[in-house]
């Protein structure tokens, strides 16, 4: 029997590990002692390692880009792989992330307008390429998108000015439940459609 000089209890040897250099041959305290002290411990050195990495990172921050930018030349093909590797493993992960960043910010289509205008005049011919192997893939949804903006145009349906769901004053966007019914939309913002689409991950 020995006494914890931790909890002061007095426990049976089976309760301490082994220790040749005390006169007993038994730690000073015992092994569930022993072992939250030496969580606490691992805890305190991950945090202090953290902020020493951290705090290099800051300090040679020109330097590490730099060597990153030289590592990636060299071995470009290699670290496209690794990326589409992680990618493949961390789909949902990753969507969910990105969604979140996506919604988070209320700003995000005005912000971004300038700069994909100036993009878009840049790469009209890709814009292009795109747009028609989309309608090919999309068929139903191409008929759909075109026969709601003819029934627009032609009067037979009204686009209201104001989005269904925040009731935000807008123009909105015909939101398809069902593109097998083409003139069945609902209509809503920019900012709710983006929330529909299948990239956006519920969260």
């Amino acid at each position: 029997m020995k006494e914890c000089r931790c909890c002061k209890v007095t426990k049976n040897s089976d309760f301490f590990y082994k220790n040749l250099i005390n006169l007993d041959g038994l730690y000073s305290y015992c092994k569930e002692c022993t072992l939250r002290k030496n969580k606490v411990k691992t805890e305190e050195q991950k945090n202090s390692q953290r902020e020493k990495n951290n705090q290099y990172r800051c300090d040679r921050r020109s330097l590490l880009t730099e060597k990153s930018k030289q590592y990636y030349h060299k071995n470009r093909e290699k670290c496209l792989e690794t990326v589409k590797k992680y990618r493949e493993r961390n789909k949902k992960n990753i969507s969910i992330k990105e969604s979140k960043k996506r919604l988070s910010d209320p700003n995000r289509f005005e912000k971004n307008n300038l700069r994909h205008y100036e993009w878009a005049k840049k790469n009209r011919e890709k814009i292009n390429e795109y747009q028609r192997n989309w309608y090919q893939r999309n068929k139903e949804k191409r008929r759909a998108h075109v026969l709601l903006n003819r029934a627009i145009k032609l009067g037979k349906m009204m686009r209201p000015d104001f989005c269904s769901e925040c009731l935000e004053k807008c123009k909105p966007d015909g939101h398809h439940v069902d593109y097998s019914l083409p003139l069945n939309v609902v209509w809503i913002c920019r900012k709710c459609h983006s929330r529909k689409s299948p990239r956006t991950v519920e969260i």
